[in-house]
């Protein structure tokens, strides 16, 4: 009896989570796009491999450009900056 009410009480969490997800969604056109994409919040703009487990990543949140330093110890923030500060990207050729 005990397994069942636990199975019921996780599936309905896992349909409330996909419900928020699927609200959000539609909205506040929340989605994250892939490089390239002009659609979306979240956009990953370039990355830089340096080693195995370190790398730069040039990042676009709404209307922001951020550089993260990616390495074992977590994340960094290298520099945030407007969209209109000049910064050019391989696909963004004047």
């Amino acid at each position: 009896m005990d397994v069942i009410r636990q199975s019921l009480a996780i599936t309905f969490v896992f349909f409330l989570l996909w419900a928020a997800l699927w609200l959000l969604r539609k909205r506040r056109g929340i989605s994250f796009s892939k490089r390239g994409s002009t659609k979306g919040l979240l956009e990953s703009r370039a990355k830089l491999a340096l080693s195995a487990q370190h790398s730069l990543h040039l990042v676009r949140i709404g209307g922001r450009d951020i550089v993260l330093a990616l390495h074992p110890s977590g994340v960094t923030l290298l520099s945030d900056m407007p969209r209109s500060s000049g910064l050019q990207t391989g696909s963004e050729e004047s």
